[in-house]
């Protein structure tokens, strides 16, 4: 197995542990495929490059992730979250960023649909 593969996997794990909140299932998906790149602090998604920045925080002795996730393609647009769990931070700006763009009409549910099976199928290839 690709040390990438088992990267990605090992985030999504501990992603789940951190994960307090639910919303819509599309966007968990979407904000989970992602979170399997966030390393690289780049991710493409729908075609489009993208950026996740992390800052830390101190307040009351403890330490907080705010996080920041923007696409060049859509600038006005910004993915916002802040928690005490790095991954569940990222996660959650990214599912921020998803559910701003579709209510925005920016982008269309089930171009995000087609997007995540396209790349469901992709990943199921290349392992």
């Amino acid at each position: 197995m690709r040390p990438s593969v088992m990267i990605t996997l090992l985030v999504l794990v501990l992603a789940a542990q951190c994960n307090a909140k639910k919303k819509g299932k599309l966007t968990k998906e979407v904000a989970r495929h992602l979170l399997g790149h966030w390393m690289n602090k780049s991710v493409t998604f729908m075609g489009h490059s993208c950026k996740i920045e992390v800052e830390h925080r101190f307040s009351h002795w403890t330490v907080y992730h705010q996080c920041t996730f923007t696409c060049d393609h859509w600038p006005n647009i910004t993915g916002k979250a802040s928690s005490r769990c790095k991954l569940a931070t990222a996660e959650e700006s990214m599912r921020d960023f998803v559910d701003k763009a579709i209510n925005s009409n920016l982008i269309r549910r089930i171009d995000v649909e087609r997007w995540l099976e396209e790349q469901r199928n992709g990943s199921a290839t290349l392992t």
